[in-house]
Protein backbone atom coordinates (compact mmCIF):
# COMPACT_ATOMS: atom_id res chain seq x y z
CA UNK A 1 0.00 0.00 0.00
CA UNK A 2 1.42 3.37 -0.98
CA UNK A 3 1.92 6.30 1.36
CA UNK A 4 -0.98 8.21 -0.23
CA UNK A 5 -3.28 5.23 0.29
CA UNK A 6 -2.22 5.06 3.94
CA UNK A 7 -2.94 8.77 4.46
CA UNK A 8 -6.36 8.45 2.78
CA UNK A 9 -7.13 5.33 4.83
CA UNK A 10 -6.25 7.16 8.05
CA UNK A 11 -8.47 10.12 7.13
CA UNK A 12 -11.25 7.77 6.02
CA UNK A 13 -11.05 5.80 9.27
CA UNK A 14 -11.17 8.95 11.39
CA UNK A 15 -14.22 10.23 9.50
CA UNK A 16 -15.96 6.87 9.91
CA UNK A 17 -15.15 6.87 13.63
CA UNK A 18 -16.73 10.31 14.05
CA UNK A 19 -19.73 9.27 11.97
CA UNK A 20 -20.13 6.13 14.08
CA UNK A 21 -20.09 8.18 17.27
CA UNK A 22 -22.75 10.49 15.82
CA UNK A 23 -24.95 7.51 14.94
CA UNK A 24 -24.55 6.13 18.47
CA UNK A 25 -25.41 9.56 19.90
CA UNK A 26 -28.51 9.82 17.69
CA UNK A 27 -29.57 6.31 18.75
CA UNK A 28 -29.22 7.45 22.36
CA UNK A 29 -31.67 10.29 21.78
CA UNK A 30 -29.54 13.25 20.73
CA UNK A 31 -31.36 14.94 17.84
CA UNK A 32 -28.76 17.61 16.99
CA UNK A 33 -26.97 15.73 14.20
CA UNK A 34 -30.26 14.58 12.65
CA UNK A 35 -31.71 18.10 12.56
CA UNK A 36 -28.41 19.40 11.12
CA UNK A 37 -28.58 16.77 8.37
CA UNK A 38 -32.20 17.68 7.58
CA UNK A 39 -31.26 21.36 7.39
CA UNK A 40 -28.36 20.53 5.07
CA UNK A 41 -30.65 18.54 2.77
CA UNK A 42 -33.20 21.36 2.68
CA UNK A 43 -30.61 23.83 1.32
CA UNK A 44 -29.49 23.32 -2.34
CA UNK A 45 -25.86 24.21 -1.47
CA UNK A 46 -25.97 21.78 1.43
CA UNK A 47 -27.20 19.01 -0.90
CA UNK A 48 -24.23 19.65 -3.20
CA UNK A 49 -21.79 19.45 -0.31
CA UNK A 50 -23.39 16.27 1.06
CA UNK A 51 -23.46 14.79 -2.46
CA UNK A 52 -19.75 15.51 -3.01
CA UNK A 53 -18.89 14.03 0.40
CA UNK A 54 -20.96 10.94 -0.46
CA UNK A 55 -19.14 10.50 -3.79
CA UNK A 56 -15.74 10.90 -2.09
CA UNK A 57 -16.60 8.34 0.59
CA UNK A 58 -17.90 5.95 -2.07
CA UNK A 59 -14.70 6.37 -4.12
CA UNK A 60 -12.53 5.77 -1.04
CA UNK A 61 -14.60 2.71 -0.15
CA UNK A 62 -14.17 1.22 -3.62
CA UNK A 63 -10.43 2.00 -3.59
CA UNK A 64 -9.85 0.36 -0.21
CA UNK A 65 -12.04 -2.59 -1.16
CA UNK A 66 -9.94 -3.22 -4.28
CA UNK A 67 -6.72 -2.85 -2.27
CA UNK A 68 -7.94 -5.46 0.16
CA UNK A 69 -9.30 -7.91 -2.39
CA UNK A 70 -6.84 -7.65 -5.27
CA UNK A 71 -4.53 -10.54 -5.93
CA UNK A 72 -1.23 -9.98 -4.23
CA UNK A 73 1.68 -10.76 -6.54
CA UNK A 74 3.36 -12.79 -3.90
CA UNK A 75 6.23 -12.00 -1.61
CA UNK A 76 8.73 -9.30 -2.54
CA UNK A 77 11.60 -11.23 -1.03
CA UNK A 78 12.70 -14.73 -0.20
CA UNK A 79 13.51 -15.45 3.42
CA UNK A 80 16.15 -18.06 4.20
CA UNK A 81 16.38 -19.13 7.81
CA UNK A 82 19.82 -19.71 9.30
CA UNK A 83 21.02 -20.58 12.79
CA UNK A 84 21.82 -16.92 13.49
CA UNK A 85 18.58 -15.47 12.08
CA UNK A 86 16.71 -14.82 8.88
CA UNK A 87 18.29 -13.69 5.62
CA UNK A 88 15.99 -11.87 3.21
CA UNK A 89 16.90 -11.67 -0.48
CA UNK A 90 14.81 -9.42 -2.72
CA UNK A 91 13.25 -10.84 -5.84
CA UNK A 92 14.98 -8.10 -7.85
CA UNK A 93 18.35 -9.39 -6.69
CA UNK A 94 17.38 -12.94 -7.63
CA UNK A 95 16.19 -11.73 -11.06
CA UNK A 96 19.58 -10.13 -11.66
CA UNK A 97 21.35 -13.35 -10.66
CA UNK A 98 19.11 -15.40 -12.94
CA UNK A 99 19.69 -13.13 -15.94
CA UNK A 100 23.45 -13.16 -15.42
CA UNK A 101 23.58 -16.96 -15.18
CA UNK A 102 21.36 -17.45 -18.22
CA UNK A 103 23.47 -15.04 -20.30
CA UNK A 104 26.58 -17.11 -19.53
CA UNK A 105 25.04 -20.27 -21.05
CA UNK A 106 26.22 -21.35 -24.47
CA UNK A 107 24.23 -19.88 -27.34
CA UNK A 108 22.25 -17.37 -25.30
CA UNK A 109 22.52 -13.82 -26.62
CA UNK A 110 19.99 -11.91 -24.55
CA UNK A 111 17.73 -12.66 -21.58
CA UNK A 112 14.70 -11.11 -19.99
CA UNK A 113 13.60 -12.76 -16.80
CA UNK A 114 11.08 -12.56 -13.98
CA UNK A 115 10.98 -14.28 -10.62
CA UNK A 116 7.87 -14.90 -8.50
CA UNK A 117 7.69 -16.39 -5.06
CA UNK A 118 4.42 -18.01 -4.09
CA UNK A 119 2.99 -20.98 -2.27
CA UNK A 120 4.63 -23.44 -4.68
CA UNK A 121 8.04 -21.84 -4.20
CA UNK A 122 10.32 -19.85 -6.47
CA UNK A 123 9.18 -19.66 -10.09
CA UNK A 124 11.43 -18.30 -12.85
CA UNK A 125 10.27 -17.15 -16.30
CA UNK A 126 12.89 -16.48 -18.96
CA UNK A 127 12.63 -15.09 -22.48
CA UNK A 128 15.73 -15.79 -24.53
CA UNK A 129 17.28 -14.69 -27.77
CA UNK A 130 19.60 -17.45 -28.92
CA UNK A 131 22.26 -17.85 -31.59
CA UNK A 132 21.12 -19.33 -34.90
CA UNK A 133 23.51 -22.30 -34.65
CA UNK A 134 22.40 -23.46 -31.19
CA UNK A 135 20.36 -26.57 -30.43
CA UNK A 136 17.34 -24.95 -28.75
CA UNK A 137 16.19 -27.92 -26.62
CA UNK A 138 19.73 -28.50 -25.29
CA UNK A 139 20.32 -24.80 -24.69
CA UNK A 140 16.98 -24.46 -22.89
CA UNK A 141 17.71 -27.44 -20.67
CA UNK A 142 21.20 -26.08 -19.91
CA UNK A 143 19.72 -22.72 -18.94
CA UNK A 144 17.11 -24.37 -16.71
CA UNK A 145 19.68 -26.49 -14.90
CA UNK A 146 22.19 -23.67 -14.54
CA UNK A 147 19.61 -21.26 -13.15
CA UNK A 148 18.11 -23.77 -10.71
CA UNK A 149 21.53 -24.88 -9.39
CA UNK A 150 22.90 -21.34 -9.12
CA UNK A 151 19.87 -20.00 -7.25
CA UNK A 152 19.90 -22.99 -4.89
CA UNK A 153 23.66 -22.58 -4.23
CA UNK A 154 23.73 -18.79 -3.87
CA UNK A 155 20.35 -17.93 -2.34
CA UNK A 156 19.79 -21.18 -0.49
CA UNK A 157 16.25 -21.69 -1.78
CA UNK A 158 15.18 -24.31 -4.30
CA UNK A 159 13.48 -23.35 -7.55
CA UNK A 160 10.10 -24.95 -8.19
CA UNK A 161 10.17 -24.29 -11.93
CA UNK A 162 12.16 -22.54 -14.65
CA UNK A 163 10.13 -21.79 -17.75
CA UNK A 164 12.06 -20.84 -20.87
CA UNK A 165 10.62 -19.22 -23.96
CA UNK A 166 12.85 -18.69 -26.96
CA UNK A 167 11.56 -15.35 -28.13
CA UNK A 168 13.86 -14.90 -31.11
CA UNK A 169 16.86 -16.31 -32.89
CA UNK A 170 19.59 -13.74 -33.34
CA UNK A 171 21.03 -13.20 -36.81
CA UNK A 172 23.90 -10.81 -36.11
CA UNK A 173 27.07 -12.18 -34.53
CA UNK A 174 27.65 -11.22 -30.93
CA UNK A 175 30.01 -8.26 -30.67
CA UNK A 176 33.04 -8.68 -28.48
CA UNK A 177 35.11 -5.91 -27.01
CA UNK A 178 38.80 -6.69 -27.09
Amino acid sequence: MSLADRVFLTFYSLCLAVLSLLVVAMASGWEGPLSGLQAGLADPQGRWILGILGVLFFAFSVRFLTLGVRNQRGARSVVHETAMGDVSVSLGAIENLVRRVARQCTGVRDVRGWVRYGAAGLSVRLRLIVSPDVNIPKASEEVQKAVAEYVRDVVGVGVAEVRVMVENIGTEPRRRVE
